[in-house]
This record gives C-alpha cells, sequence and structure tokens, in this order.
C-alpha cells in the first residue's frame, strides 16, 4: 500500500505539530503550569486522562488499607503477665469517633477558610486529611513501637497513657515527619502550585487534623476500655468526658501549630531561587516542628498542669496563630492587587481590577451579589476572580525568576479567558447591590398574602 502526496504532506504536518507540542507540554509541566486543554474532550476524557484522578484512586486504597491495619492491631487483645486487656470493639470506636469529630470539624473548616484567596481543589484537602487520619497513624504506630522497644521502655498493662521516654525523643520526630510526608509530596507533583504561606498552612494543618482525630479516637477508647476492666477506676464516662476536653478542646492546638512550622519553611523553600534555602527552610522548619511537639508532650509527661493554666495557654496560642495568618492573608491580598497593577501600567487590565480583586472586602463582595444572580453570574465571578488571582501570583513568580519565559504563554490564556469573562461576570464591586428575588421564595408568599377571612 503506497501513500500519496497528500497523505505524506499530512502526516508530515502531524508529525511536525507532535514534535512541537511535546516540548511545550513539557516545558509547562517544569514550570508547574497546567497543560493546554485538547479540542474536542467532554469532561468524562479529561477526568480519565487527569493524572489525579489515578493518584487519588491509589492513594484512597492505600489509606483504607493502612486504617485496616490499624484497626486489627488495635482490636486484638493484649495479654499481659498479670491479665489480659480486650482490645477496641466497634462500639466502643464509634462512640469515641462522635466525641473526636466536633474537634476535626472546627479545625478543618478553620483551615479550609484560610485557604480561599487561591483555593486548592478539594480533592488535595481530602488527600491531606486522609493522609494523616490513615497513613501518618499506621507509621507512627509501628515506628514508635519499634522505637519504644529499642529503649527497653515497657509500658504498664493497658495504661493509654505513653512512656516518657520514647513519647519525649521518638514520637514527635516520627510522627512530624508522617505528618509532614504529604506536603514533601503535593510539592514535588505540583511544583509551584502551592504559592502561598496560606495554602501550606491549610494543607500542613489538615494533615495534622486528621492524625489528631484518629489519635483522639485510639486514645478515648483505650482509656473506655481499660476504665471498663480495671477494678477501682472510679466513673469511667466522667474521665473520659475530661480527657475529651483536655485533648479536644484544650490542648487541640498541639497537631495543627506544630506541622504549620514543616508548611511554612517548605513554602519559603518553594518560592526562592537559592538552591541553599530551598534545602535548608524546609529543613529548619521540620526541626522547629519536632522540637515544639517535643516540648510540649515533655511538659505533659513530667507532671499535670492545672487545667485553667492550660486554658489560658490555649486562648494566647490561638490568638498568635491568628495574628500571624491574618498578617499573612493581608500580605497575600496586597501582593495580588501589587501584580494585577503590573498588567494595568501596560494596558491589558482594566484600572479598576487591582481595587476590586485586591482588597477582600470587595472580592467577597462580588461573590455575594453573584450569589442572587442566577448560577451563570455565579460560576463566571468565581472564575474571574480565580483567573485574576491565577495571573497576578503568575506574575509574581516570574518577577521572582521561578517561572521562565514559558509562563507568557498562560499568561496569554489567563488575559484572554478574563476578556471573554467580562460579559457574564461580576468584577465591579463600586456600586453594585444585591438583588434577592423575594417574589420567588415560598415563605416571603406565605408572609405577604394575607390570610383568607372567613
Amino acid at each position: 500500500m503506497s501513500l500519496t502526496t497528500h497523505d505524506a504532506w499530512t502526516l508530515n504536518g502531524a508529525l511536525d505539530e507532535a514534535r512541537s507540542v511535546k516540548p511545550e507540554r513539557r516545558a509547562r509541566s517544569l514550570s508547574g503550569l497546567p497543560p493546554k486543554q485538547r479540542p474536542g474532550m467532554n469532561r468524562w476524557m479529561r477526568l480519565l486522562t487527569n493524572p489525579w484522578t489515578w493518584i487519588s484512586v491509589v492513594l484512597f486504597q492505600l489509606y483504607a488499607l493502612c486504617l485496616f491495619l490499624v484497626w486489627r492491631q488495635m482490636s486484638a487483645d493484649q495479654v499481659f503477665p498479670q491479665g489480659t486487656i480486650p482490645g477496641l470493639d466497634w462500639e466502643t470506636v464509634k462512640t469515641c469517633a462522635g466525641y473526636a469529630a466536633p474537634t476535626a470539624i472546627v479545625w478543618s473548616l478553620a483551615f479550609i477558610l484560610l485557604d480561599r484567596l487561591r483555593p486548592m481543589k478539594p480533592l488535595l484537602w481530602l488527600l491531606a486529611f486522609g493522609w494523616g487520619s490513615c497513613m501518618s497513624i499506621w507509621l507512627s504506630l509501628h515506628i514508635n513501637s519499634w522505637a519504644a522497644e529499642m529503649l527497653n521502655v515497657t509500658a504498664s498493662p493497658g495504661d493509654p497513657a505513653a512512656q516518657a521516654r520514647p513519647a519525649v525523643f521518638v514520637a514527635p520526630f516520627v510522627e512530624e515527619a508522617a505528618k509532614a510526608t504529604i506536603l514533601f509530596l503535593l510539592a514535588i507533583l505540583l511544583r509551584y502550585r502551592i504559592v502561598s504561606v496560606l495554602q501550606s498552612v491549610c494543607l500542613a494543618g489538615l494533615s495534622a487534623i486528621g492524625f489528631a482525630f484518629t489519635e483522639n479516637i485510639v486514645y478515648y477508647a483505650r482509656a473506655m476500655v481499660y476504665g471498663s476492666v480495671t477494678t477501682g477506676a472510679g466513673d469511667v464516662e466522667e474521665a473520659v468526658q475530661q480527657l475529651v476536653l483536655l485533648r479536644g478542646v484544650i490542648t487541640s492546638y498541639g497537631h495543627p501549630m506544630f506541622t504549620m512550622f514543616t508548611g511554612i519553611g517548605l513554602l519559603l523553600g518553594l518560592r526562592t531561587r537559592s538552591k541553599l534555602v530551598r534545602i535548608l527552610a524546609p529543613l529548619t522548619g521540620f526541626c522547629l516542628a519536632a522540637l515544639g511537639h517535643m516540648g510540649f508532650n515533655g511538659m505533659a509527661s513530667v507532671g499535670q498542669q492545672d487545667n485553667r493554666w492550660l486554658l489560658v495557654q490555649f486562648f494566647l496560642i490561638i490568638f498568635f496563630m491568628l495574628s500571624f495568618l491574618v498578617r499573612h492573608e493581608f500580605k497575600e491580598i496586597k501582593r495580588i492587587r501589587t501584580r494585577l497593577e503590573d498588567y494595568v501600567r501596560v494596558g491589558w487590565l482594566l484600572p479598576e481590577d487591582p481595587q476590586n480583586q485586591g482588597f477582600e472586602r470587595r472580592r467577597s463582595w462580588l461573590l455575594m451579589v453573584a450569589l442572587t444572580r442566577g448560577w451563570r453570574t455565579l460560576r463566571d465571578t468565581v472564575a474571574m476572580t480565580r483567573a485574576m488571582t491565577e495571573l497576578a501570583y503568575l506574575r509574581d513568580a516570574m518577577v521572582r525568576g521561578i517561572i521562565d519565559e514559558t509562563g507568557r504563554e498562560r499568561e496569554k490564556e489567563l488575559l484572554a479567558e478574563i476578556k471573554t469573562l467580562r460579559h457574564t461576570a461580576l468584577w465591579e464591586a463600586r456600586g453594585l447591590k444585591m438583588h434577592i428575588p423575594w417574589h420567588r421564595l415560598a415563605f416571603w408568599r406565605r408572609w405577604r398574602t394575607p390570610a383568607p377571612t372567613a
């Protein structure tokens, strides 16, 4: 079978196009930029060709396996020379999960709200939380047990509290390394998609909260089982409630605060050109997290403190954490405004854009008004805000020298997307009023309609 001249020209053109597309796709991947959307692909094809679909499938299966292994170890009876301590049963675990859930929900929502300037995908939030609650627990359980044996530490039968030496000298490094592993994996895979302290703190906090959630369940369940089989243990329910107050409220800041140091160090390493800083910043953050965890466990192991003093510590630490994060939020919103002004100077954006997207109050007002204008307006307004924010961070990365000239093509795509969305999205906050369709609300119609007279 022979090729005609037209077929040969068509084949050569396709090969030339493939050769030109492949280096461009590789360059965008190395710079951490999203690939171009292939024409003719529907939503399902994009889902199946997205590598994160298969990464998440593998990780979720790994999480389920680790959770099963932890359950099998915890549900087994522990035999000691003094007697046998029964393992955890399903009813006890469900009850303790209800005790631990409020702490996990409140802290998770708090960290997700932090990541609202340029939010990560919900899948990444779920992967971070799942890693901490499943994978980190399994790794810490085995490594801590092995290290305790190496230190020749023997725990009393069924005692839910850990001994001092492994809790102070081993557990901090093991647990912080287990929680931070997902951060380094995401940083390797996403490269420069993590662009702000708020994003790294969000992922670090979700991993830490997932770890604390499963750990609290284990602690509460062990306390219930230990109290139920020990004579003279007193009121078991009251003891568990005190433990819930201590671990679930007063000292609940522990795991998130320590892992935050690793997240901040990782972000500093990602946003710099210096190779020395890229190595030392994450390492310094991890060491600070482990040393802080070590000091926390040391104070908890040496002696019991007054709950009132612990409550004062809780409010002070929460205040400093909030102050630090709010300060960085103002810095990030100012960075967005400054970088968007660069495009105003060259005439690619309107003069109102930095003011509308560079102030948190105006960004929130645009989204609130879009909620009352229909689904299409809300969708396009959110897309407009995301495109503006990504454009600002792309410009910041190019100014810093983190992304090379490959970002020019992505810059053109974002500017074209913004120009298209101006027709349907809300982009000017001044003079914008919220329009609530009261006539469509059933309770408003019932309230406005007078009752029929007899």
